[in-house]
């Protein structure tokens, strides 16, 4: 394996670990959805590889370039990722009137 393949698998290793302790909690997904955004083709290498957990595997949204690092990258990921968070929002809304119209009727 050279280097640069070894730096990546490195790195690929860490951050799907870093994903893992993060995002997940009793053997679930403490989140609702995942965006995964990067400049590179590194986000969808990560998306495919056996080192990202299954389980956050499942809550992926979106898979989004970004032009930026840091706080506009961040930015500009939420941007490009409006409807899909938006969809995500009115599930919820909808699961929250469900549960309300159950207690009502």
């Amino acid at each position: 394996m050279n280097f640069l393949r070894f730096a990546t698998h490195t790195f690929e290793t860490q951050v799907a670990e870093s994903a893992t302790q993060s995002f997940i909690s009793d053997n679930r997904a403490n989140v609702k959805g995942l965006i995964l955004a990067g400049s590179a083709g590194f986000k969808a290498e990560l998306a495919k590889s056996a080192l990202f957990d299954p389980r956050l595997k499942g809550v992926v949204l979106k898979i989004v370039d970004v032009a930026y690092g840091g706080d506009n990258g961040f930015n500009q990921a939420i941007e490009l990722s409006k409807e899909v968070l938006k969809n995500v929002k009115l599930v919820q809304e909808k699961k929250i009137i469900g549960t309300f119209m159950k207690e009502v009727l």
